[in-house]
């Protein structure tokens, strides 16, 4: 926001004794005035005031008055703004300004216009236009052919023209000319006003829009051929697409010519004498009309160095002066595909493919590549067949980085910090293309950071256990593996959702939704194969007497996803994704590999559906275990499972590995018809699953039926067993509460009906999935818990002493248990053992170098060597 003048002055009709009051926050544009605008549909009164009648916006009337502080005044009529179109009126200041003196008398110049885009809103609902300060003002006096008057230097200071003003800065010209206007008895109120204005990038002064002579490309004489052009092309996403097109359709002029010093300059050779003009387009035809080469014929082509070429006019012979302007710079840019290559080259390569840029290349080069394509071609034709715009990158609150702010992150200082695969992923995986991203270095390195981590121990998980087991993955290729028989649900469920993954990514890629991508690979990588598939085959492959077979098919798995995941990571992260291509599956480069097809034979929907499901269960179950504070190592007794009808069989097939994935010793599984309500509860109860009536009334729906007695009523409804009403509405659908003075009946849609678990149980849901589990724990149940527990801990120990996960160690020593946890812990020693792959437990201090720990709040020590 910047604050101005507000300034009310006064013009006078010259067809009759009317004032027009106009209104302005630039008063030094009344130098370069031409012209007063009203809107063509809006109401303007005429208003006595005093002696004089002053023309006002209807709108704004009331509120003009009142901060002119004018009280009597009279409305003598009414007219539409159209009605005054062409009407001339007598500007204030002519005596000072000799030259606009002079333009007064072209009939064009000051006269009242009729224009839309005049907002009858604001000032007086008059507004002062000046061709030489406004765009809109230079529009309005192109169409009447006003002649334009622009006084003003490149210093933005008036010139002689400008007669008093002549040598002031313009802005500093205000308070002249406002006094000025006073002393003419033009001064209706001089105010200040703060309001929105367009500030230099740089300096943030306010700007001064100027009209100048330059060079345009006028694009109307295109026609539409640039609008058709940028139709063909693929821009991705909808967004910027109706951007672009919205700037093309414009078809505003474009001005090509800048002064600049340095540059490449406008070919055009002026003869001041006789007017004669020469377009020299090639160092050929500049050297051939030359008469002066002061640096040679192979002299520097740019600006200053051509204007040293001495150019003679081939009609009077005088030397001939350069047009001084050189080229906008995205005039070059815009300029490169054909000024760059051989026609050969450009006719093979253009369009090209795929080009992008930043989001604010949709005025640049975006636009002058298109524009100036269609200009050589004279033809509707792009230079590229898709374009895709990228939003910038903002600090972490969103705001634009800037050295003056602080913010700016240092690239050369971020790779030194970062790798730089993890940067470059969190922006495919932070937000869509076109998006702005805030970046923050505590975002990039949790969850991006986890995703690669995690895909970097899964190849060092496969690589060391697949190498210890002499796994090969030439002799055991995933196709022989399930031709043979050898895959389970899991591997089953895995590779069919890989192969989805293949298709989505794939798909993401081509229309640049590299976002989607991103966020699949996370999906499969930690919910899918990290979450789900390693704990559930780890024990398989750590069981010493298990089958090589069963082992080397879950190698085969392993093989297949990693070394696909690799592949499909590639764009996203090319150095992690080589290295962990090259560390683990051979000598070649994984740009030599090709890109993943997904194979219909591996697709297994039922199996998906069934997984899809028991995940959920097992989610489901975890937050009921969270609301009873039960943590989900701890074993349960019993979990019952209440899911929509026809799909108990889907999940009935993998009941052992969601028995694992529930960690209960037994659990059923019920369906269930209704949804929600008192319906719902009546089927649980039915079935005998553990649930108790919770219900309250609605008190909207009841409030006409209690009326005066809604106290007594609540005070009987509290006193009253929720499972009595239920039973009544099953039976009756009604139940009546006798509250003394009256009878009040309540239906089944006057009451809410839930459910809560009954004791000893605890329950969540989630879209239609209900889950309940048993909240008594026995000490054999305990045990187990406690084991996991430490098993854990003592894995995270052999992974921080750099252990490989194959190696079978000599001990493992816990101290500092409780009585009751170390008795447990020893009955089961030899579970533990084999759950962190020692030889035996020791609980007597045998270990060093101890790690203090703790479990539940209990502190103890623990050790592996």
């Amino acid at each position: 926001m910047v604050q101005d003048p507000s300034l009310y002055y006064k013009v006078k009709l010259e067809s009759e004794d009317v004032f027009l009051i106009v209104w302005t926050t630039m008063p030094f544009t009344l130098v370069t005035d031409a012209m007063v605008g009203l809107n063509p549909e809006e109401n303007y009164h005429y208003v006595k005031v005093e002696n004089e009648t002053w023309v006002v916006g209807e709108k704004r009337l009331d509120e003009f008055m009142k901060e002119v502080k004018i009280e009597n005044y009279e409305i003598t009529k009414t007219l539409k703004g159209s009605t005054f179109e062409g009407k001339k009126y007598t500007h204030p200041l002519l005596d000072r300004i000799p030259k606009l003196k002079d333009l007064a008398g072209d009939a064009a110049i000051h006269v009242a216009v009729a224009e839309s885009f005049v907002d009858a809103n604001t000032g007086s609902g008059l507004v002062h236009l000046s061709p030489a300060n406004g765009e809109e003002d230079y529009e309005i006096a192109r169409k009447r052919n006003a002649p334009i008057f622009n006084p003003i230097n490149d210093e933005v200071k008036f010139t002689e023209d400008a007669g008093k003003y002549a040598g002031l800065f313009v802005r500093d010209a205000d308070r002249v000319i406002v006094e000025d206007i006073r002393d003419a008895g033009a001064l209706v109120r001089i105010g200040k006003i703060k309001h929105k204005y367009p500030l230099c990038w740089r300096s943030h002064h306010p700007i001064v829009w100027i009209a100048r002579r330059e060079f345009f490309y006028m694009l109307d004489r295109l026609g539409d051929k640039a609008i058709q052009a940028a139709e063909n092309v693929e821009y991705f996403f909808e967004q910027p697409k109706n951007r672009f097109l919205g700037i093309i359709k414009e078809k505003h002029p474009w001005c090509i010519s800048r002064e600049r010093f340095w540059g490449c300059p406008l070919p055009i050779w002026n003869c001041k004498k006789c007017g004669h003009v020469e377009r020299l387009f090639s160092r050929k035809e500049i050297v051939d009309s030359a008469v002066e080469l002061p640096d040679g014929p192979n002299f520097e082509l740019h600006r200053p160095w051509i204007d040293k070429v001495v150019i003679r006019c081939k009609k009077c012979s005088a030397n001939m002066e350069r047009e001084k302007f050189v080229l906008d710079t995205w005039h070059n840019s815009g300029s490169a595909p054909y000024s760059s290559l051989t026609d050969e080259e450009y006719a093979s390569g253009i369009p090209a493919p795929f080009l992008t840029e930043g989001i604010d290349q949709t005025r640049g080069w975006a636009y002058t590549l298109l524009i100036e394509n269609v200009i050589l071609n004279n033809k509707p034709i792009a230079p590229f067949k898709s374009f895709l715009f990228q939003g910038h990158v903002l600090d972490k609150n969103g705001n634009k980085m800037s050295k003056s702010l602080g913010n700016v992150m240092d690239a050369e200082e971020m790779l030194a910090k970062y790798p730089a695969d993890l940067i470059r992923f969190y922006f495919m995986w932070k937000s869509s293309p076109i998006e702005p991203l805030n970046f923050s270095t505590d975002e990039m390195m949790s969850r991006p950071y986890q995703i690669l981590n995690t895909l970097y121990h899964i190849h060092l998980y496969f690589k060391q256990n697949s190498e210890y087991d002499k796994f090969d993955s030439g002799a055991t290729p995933i196709q022989s593996v399930q031709s043979r028989e050898l895959l389970q649900p899991p591997d089953i469920w895995l590779l069919s959702k890989l192969q989805k993954l293949i298709i989505q990514v794939g798909e993401n890629n081509d229309k640049c939704k590299f976002h989607e991508s991103a966020k699949a690979i996370e999906d499969f990588v930690i919910n899918s194969l990290s979450q789900i598939y390693i704990p559930i085959t780890k024990a398989e492959l750590w069981e010493e007497d298990g089958s090589n077979e069963r082992r080397f098919a879950i190698y085969a798995v392993l093989h297949e996803i990693l070394k696909t995941l690799d592949i499909l990571m590639h764009p996203l992260c090319p150095y992690t994704s080589e290295y962990l291509y090259l560390a683990t599956f051979g000598k070649n480069s994984v740009l030599l590999d090709r890109w993943p097809q997904y194979q219909q034979g591996l697709i297994n929907e039922p199996i998906e559906e069934s997984f899809d499901l028991m995940k959920e269960s097992a989610s489901v179950s975890a937050a009921a275990r969270m609301k009873a504070k039960l943590k989900r190592r701890w074993p349960l007794n019993e979990a019952i499972i209440c899911v929509k009808k026809s799909q108990k069989p889907k999940i009935e097939i993998l009941s052992d590995l969601l028995r694992s994935q529930l960690n209960v010793e037994k659990f059923k599984i019920v369906e269930l018809e209704n949804k929600e309500g008192l319906e719902l509860l009546d089927e649980m109860q039915k079935v005998g699953l553990p649930v108790r009536p919770v219900i309250e009334m609605d008190r909207k729906k009841i409030g006409p039926k209690a009326k005066q007695h809604m106290a007594l009523l609540l005070s009987k409804f509290s006193d009253t067993r929720p499972e009595d009403i239920v039973t009544e509405l099953l039976s009756s659908g009604a139940y009546t509460f006798d509250v003394g003075p009256a009878k009040i009946v309540l239906d089944r849609e006057d009451f809410v009906v839930d459910f809560d678990a009954g004791d000893g149980f605890a329950f969540s849901k989630r879209d239609g999935l209900v889950v309940f589990i048993s909240t008594v724990r026995n000490r054999e149940m305990m045990s187990r818990g406690l084991v996991k527990d430490l098993a854990r801990r003592l894995q995270t120990l052999r992974k921080e002493r750099g252990y490989n996960p194959t190696d079978i160690l000599q001990t493992a020593s816990i101290l500092d248990l409780d009585d009751e946890s170390l008795e447990m812990a020893k009955e089961k020693s030899s579970d533990l053992a084999f759950l962190v792959r020692v030889k035996q437990i020791d609980f007597a201090g045998a270990g060093k170098n101890y790690k203090d720990d703790d479990i539940d709040g209990q502190k103890i020590r623990i050790s592996v060597e």
